[in-house]
Order: structure tokens, then sequence, then C-alpha cells
């Protein structure tokens, strides 16, 4: 097959989505498929990017500028199956050349608009994010099929009368190292936004002086992040770390503390987990299926840091081996390969059902 991937992030955007869909392209390609990715950004052979600006409300995310150019490309591409990944420039752009071609088209509901009122600092931004997430809805509505990568995200789209089929995000698992023997540190990664949660997190340390903890990512709260890690010891802030500073990372962290409430999936839940490493999630991540409380991680309460420290203070010393083992063999479940079997499936019937129209 002959696959289309319209995505607005993508490497070298340190986040889940990017990386997944790295991940993503190579599986593809190992068997046998014809793969190319539009996006804003063009770093190798198989990859189409739009000129683009930074998006003035998060920096680190950029913006497609729409061209001719890149149905153009699409032309000579020839694809039987467009996935869009993003609504907004690229998924729009994806979605009107299948529809004029009459090409099957599928889109992936990877952000959680409603729950990024907190993210940026912006007048109005929760009309902003409303207009944002109407446009997803409107855009997927027309799709051939919706993928929600949990439960909790197919109930939610329901909520608003768009009916999908429940992929879970896999990842590449083989890059992940499994250690039982863990250093004595506490790590978020992720996006330095309020609704991750890492405001709570650094309360959180200020109060557990005895506790080494450290920040990895890059985001509007940056600045913040910095100023902790200034006035508290036990606070390291890492910056943006490479994708193999990330593997060592979550392979020797004693948890991973991830209290967001924006969670669609959790790519960093798994890689984690992958890596042997237990999750402290926010109970509103619950939903997703991934993690399960006592088994191969905890709960707290969002926004809540005495929640945070009541239960770091809870785990402390306690012996965290069957904890590791349980999260790698749940990682198992959210394999890059299991992703692309259930994906490579639909697109075929999608083609096929073109075909006979």
């Amino acid at each position: 097959m002959r696959i289309a991937l319209c995505s607005d992030t993508y490497h070298p955007i340190a986040d889940g989505v990017a990386n997944h869909l790295v991940d993503y392209k190579v599986e593809l390609e190992k068997r046998g498929h014809s793969v190319r990715v539009y996006t804003v950004f063009s770093t190798n052979d198989g990859v189409f990017g739009l000129p683009s600006y930074r998006f003035p409300l998060y920096k680190e995310y950029r913006v497609g500028i729409p061209v001719y150019e890149m149905y153009r490309d699409l032309e000579r591409f020839d694809p039987q199956v467009i996935h869009i990944h993003t609504p907004f420039t690229l998924g729009t752009m994806g979605y009107r050349y299948a529809r004029k071609r009459n090409i099957p088209t599928i889109g992936t509901y990877h952000t959680d608009f409603v729950n990024m009122d907190n993210t940026v600092r912006f007048p109005f931004i929760k009309s902003i994010l409303n207009i944002g997430f109407q446009y997803n809805m409107h855009l997927y509505a027309k799709l051939d099929m919706v993928i929600s990568p949990s439960k909790l995200v197919a109930d939610h789209l329901s909520d608003f009368g768009n009916k999908s089929k429940i992929v879970p995000v896999g990842i590449d698992l083989s890059k992940f190292v499994y250690n039982e023997n863990k250093e004595d540190y506490y790590l978020f990664i992720g996006r330095l936004t309020q609704d991750k949660g890492v405001l709570e997190l650094l309360e959180a340390a200020a109060r557990l002086p005895n506790k080494e903890f450290k920040i990895a990512g890059t985001g509007p709260l940056r600045d913040s992040v910095k100023d902790y890690a200034n006035r508290y010891r036990n606070i390291e802030y890492l910056g943006y770390v490479s994708e193999q500073d990330k593997i060592d990372l979550l392979k020797n962290a004693k948890l991973l503390v991830a209290p967001s409430r924006a969670e669609t999936f959790g790519v960093v839940f798994i890689e984690a987990m992958a890596s042997g490493t237990p999750v402290v999630g926010s109970s509103e991540t619950r939903e997703i299926g991934i993690l399960r409380d006592d088994y191969n991680g905890w709960f707290v309460k969002y926004g809540d840091p005495e929640s945070l420290v009541s239960k770091i203070r809870e785990l402390d010393g306690l012996d965290m081996r069957s904890y590791s083992e349980n999260a790698r063999r749940s990682s198992m479940n959210y394999s890059i390969q299991t992703t692309a079997d259930l994906l490579e499936a639909i697109y075929g019937e999608l083609i096929e059902l073109k075909i006979r129209q």
C-alpha cells in the first residue's frame, strides 16, 4: 500500500505523537508499504515539509502555510489511503486532496483540546480552544473512519456524535531497556504546561527536600521550572533531552511522575513501563486503561500537590521489583507491531470498499 500520513507535529518535535509517527513509518516500511509523511519539517527522504512559522501561543510548535506544492507531491506519490493525525493545515489539505480523488481517509484524535485551557496564557484561550475542538469534530465527521487511542477518547467523541474505533498508540518497545536496578530519583518528562501537572509536581518536590527530582522537556512553563531548580537543590531541570538520554532517564528512574489531565493516551507511560519504571499518574487518566492502581502504577488527584507528597512518602522504601515486572508486562500490549497490524487491516478494508463503490 501507498500510505500518506498528515500531521502538524513530527520529528524533531519531542512529543508522543511525533515519536509514535516516526516508529509507525518505520514499521510500515518494514512490511513493504510505501509511506510518505506530510508535516511542517522536511528532515529526510519520505517526508514532505510545508513552509511554516512558529505558533505564537506555543512556540515549540509550528503552523504550516498551505502551498499547492503539497498537492503536486501527493499527485506524484499517488496514495491509496490518507491517515490524518492533526486536524489543522496538514489534516485539512490531506482531506481535501482525498475527497477529490475518492481516496479513503482516516483520522486519529490525539489532542485533548477541552483540557488545554491552562496550557497557554492568552486572552479568550477557552474560546480559541473550543473553536479548535469544534473544527476537529467538523473535519473528522467527514472522514471514512475515526480512530481513538483509548476508550476514554472514544467515549468523549461519542458524546459529540463521532463514532470511532479504538486503536492504541503503539511504540517501538525494542528501543527501551528493562531495568530493575533503579537510581533514587523521580522523573517528569514531557511538555512543560499546566495541564501536564508540572507545577503541582514542583510544589510537591519543594516539600520533599530529601528526594531527587529530574524534570525533562520544554514548553511555556520552562522559566517556572528553571526558577524552582535554582531555588531547590533537589530539583534538576534537564531541558530538552535527546532520544537516547530519554531512554537512559526512563531506564534508571525510580518512578515516572506524570500527574496530567490532558492525556488521550499517554505514550510516555508506555515508554516508562517498557523500561520497568512504574508510573504515578493523575486519576483523570484512569479511564485510558494503561495504569492499574497498585499493579504497574498509582493514581493521585490532579492539581493537588499534597496528594503527590502523600503518595511519594507512602511509596518510599517499597520494594519495586514486582511493580517493575508488572509494568514491563503491561507495556507489551502497546507495541508498534500491534498498532500496525490493526491499522493495516483497516486500511485494506477501506481501500477495498472504495474500489467497490
